[in-house]
Formats: C-alpha cells, structure tokens, sequence
C-alpha cells in the first residue's frame, strides 16, 4: 500500500510539473530569449526608437460619405489599380483617387446597405438590409453620377432606389461581401448558409445549410477560396472545406466548442478572414481558440487560447493579432507558442505590419508601432480618428488606406 502511495504521489507530481511547464509556454513562450529590450526599461526602448526612426503622416483625407449607421456591419473599402471603391449604411457609392484622394465620382442608390463592397466583371455588388443582392455597373455608376460640391447628395435622403443591374432575393441579409467563382457568385448568408449561384439565371449551382444558433450575433467572416476548394468559418464553431464545383464536403472540425454558463457565453462567432500558408490554415471566433489545421485534411496542429474578432497577419514564421480582450500578440506560427504580447488600454484594429513594424490602432485614432521581434512600441502618434474595431487596412508599401466611422477616406504613409 504504502509502494502504491508513493506511485500516486509521483504521478500527480510529473503532471503537474507538465501543466506548469505547458502553462509557461503559452503565456511565455519557449522564444521568450527573443526579447532582448524590455518594456519597462524606459531608456533602451527610447533607444530602439531612436535606431528605427519611424515616422508617419497622413497624406490626404477626404470626406466620401455618411460612414456606419445604426447597427450596420463593418462595410469594408475596396481599391483596384487607384481608385478606393467605398459605400455608406445609405447606399452612397463612391470613387476616390488613391493617389490624391479626389473624388472621381459619387452616385446614391438610397439602398439602406448591411454588406459590401464585392468587385465582380466591373460591376460593384452590395447586400441590403432586406436581404437582397445588388450590383451596378461600375460605368453606368460613372457615367450617371452627381458631384458633392454640386447636388450635396452626401446629405441627401430624397432621391429614389437607383435600378440595379442585377438584383437577387435571399433568405437572409449576406453575412460577408461575396466573392466570384468564374462566372458565378459565392454568397454566405447571415443564417450561416453557403450558397453558389449563376447571377443571371438566379440558378443555384450548390448550397449547404447550417444549424442556426440562438442568441448570436451575425458573424462577418468571409469565405476563402483556394485552389479547388472553399473554406469556411461558422458561428457553430466550425471550419470546414467543399468542393469548389460540386460543394461537396471535404472536411467539418470544430474547432471552438460551444461552453459556458449561457447562449450569449457560448457565443463562437466568425469574424475575422481565414489565413492560408502552404498546407496550413488559421482561425480563430470569437471566444474562442486560434487554431492551426491541416488545409487537406482538417486535422487540428496546434490551439492558442486567444479570441479574435480582427483579422490576424502572418509575417516569415509569427503571426500578429490583436485579440478581443486589447492584447496585440506575436505567435510562432509552427507551435502556436506566445512569443510576445503587449496590453493596450484601448480598443484596438487589426494589425498591419510595414517592413520590421507590426502597427494598430486605437479606436479612438492613436498608431501605435512595435518592433516584430521584441514587441518593443518603436512608434505612437495620436491622429484622432474616429475607427471601428473591426476597421480594415489596405498596405501598399509604406502607405495605408482605410476609412472612418464617420466616412472618411484616408492615405497614411509609415517611413522607417
């Protein structure tokens, strides 16, 4: 007996030794050798900026629109060689020059507007509150558009709904901007129902329903197209994989349980996009785990406990996110071990990352710049624009585009 004792008593004390040791490397990590500048050494991180010199400013500003009303969804810009493509909750379409921020047109639809913008065969394409998808062609939106300086129909709400080129009923409002498949659409509905469908014929190619959640808010979260393949995150929890012509389904894991006290604790909403690198996959809902998954297979890698409801950015082996609690962190990307994190205050955007600086913002217009490897802040400016968290950023280069909640269009520029 007392042989049988003394055998418990290891085993419980190798467990636990493995629990604080697996403790330590998610909330420490085994790169934690990388950070060779801690924060609270005021003078070296003082140094370190002096050493990047990172610098940024804003470009041009441009008043496009009414911005977000209500409880309208994220409505996302979008920019093709230099023109940034933006809509408001009111269905005021616009064009503006990435190069100067002029308007190079402006045309209101009077569409109260849930979801956009999709760029398909040159033709812009929205989802409405009413569950509808439209789309114009971007020539006839040119041709026939009113200038702001002329009819201010920036401010106007008594125009009649402009006639779409094409315009589909839906079960339900578009959860996420949809996306093309040769010459068809690929649409996610706020009931979490995938659908691809022939624009003209209203033919539906393929659909796969899911199971509606109660007491859950409209996940975002836009499908990922891929080879042969379409992935998808639901608010269920799940990721899974069909076939690109049949819809066919390849895989289904879960990869956020559904636990907790209540529906609205149970929550696993889907809103940021789905990140791809060679034969890996990332996401992470919302109270949820970032989770590694093998692309072919769906087979889990590794979790990190961490609930995103922002974009996440891979840069060589870490991946960069900030999480719903206003932690930015870096990850290894093979392991998912925590390489650095920092608090922030506030609410934060998304990451976007410019040469060896991985930037966010606060909600309320402060860019903050850490350096990737060490998490050192290399930057602050406070520019006092008015974001959403679930604000998206366009990089090229050096330069930022992105838009407020209150309808600004605007070009940043980062040097370092």
């Amino acid at each position: 007996m007392t042989k049988f004792n003394l055998y418990i008593l290891f085993i419980s004390f190798f467990l636990t030794s493995c629990s604080n040791f697996l403790t330590w490397h998610l909330e420490r990590g085994v790169h934690k050798n990388k950070i060779s500048l801690p924060s609270s050494n005021a003078n070296q991180s003082e140094m370190l900026q002096n050493n990047y010199n990172v610098s940024s400013m804003e470009k041009w500003s441009t008043s496009t629109n009414n911005g977000i009303d209500g409880n309208t969804g994220y409505l996302r810009i979008l920019k093709k060689n230099n023109t940034i493509y933006s809509v408001d909750s009111n269905g005021l379409l616009s064009a503006v020059s990435s190069d100067n921020g002029e308007i190079i047109w402006q045309t209101s639809t009077n569409y109260d507007v849930s979801s956009g913008i999709s760029l398909i065969d040159n033709k812009i394409c929205l989802g409405t509150t009413d569950a509808k998808l439209i789309c114009f062609k971007i020539d006839s939106l040119s041709d026939n558009s009113h200038f702001p300086l002329i009819t201010s129909i920036k401010n106007s709400t008594t125009f009649s709904k402009r006639v779409p080129d094409i315009k589909i009923d839906l079960l339900s409002e578009l959860a996420s901007p949809v996306l093309p498949i040769n010459n068809l659409v690929l649409m996610k509905l706020d009931n979490d129902d995938l659908y691809l469908m022939d624009p003209l014929t209203l033919d539906v190619i393929w659909k796969t329903e899911s199971q509606n959640i109660p007491l859950r808010t409209k996940g975002s979260s836009m499908p990922l197209i891929l080879e042969n393949s379409v992935f998808i995150a639901r608010d269920n929890g799940s990721l899974s994989a069909y076939d690109k012509t049949t819809g066919t389904l390849k895989w289904l894991t879960i990869i956020s349980s559904r636990s907790g006290r209540n529906d609205l604790e149970s929550q696993r909403d889907a809103e940021m996009s789905i990140l791809t690198k060679s034969n890996k996959i990332y996401y992470g809902h919302f109270q949820g785990s970032l989770t590694s998954l093998d692309k072919n297979t769906g087979d889990r890698i590794w979790s990190s406990p961490f609930s995103f409801l922002n974009n996440i950015s891979l840069h060589k082996n870490s991946i960069y996110g900030s999480t719903s609690d206003n932690l930015l962190v870096s990850l290894d990307e093979a392991s998912g071990f925590l390489n650095w994190k920092n608090e922030i205050n506030k609410k934060i955007t998304e990451p976007f990352i410019i040469e060896k600086v991985v930037m966010i913002f606060t909600t309320s217009g402060t860019l903050l710049g850490y350096d990737l490897e060490t998490g050192t802040k290399v930057h602050e400016k406070e520019y006092g624009y008015d974001l959403n968290p679930k604000t998206q950023f366009i990089t090229e280069k050096n330069n930022i585009f992105f838009q407020t909640n209150d309808g600004d269009t605007i070009r940043l520029q980062v040097n370092l």
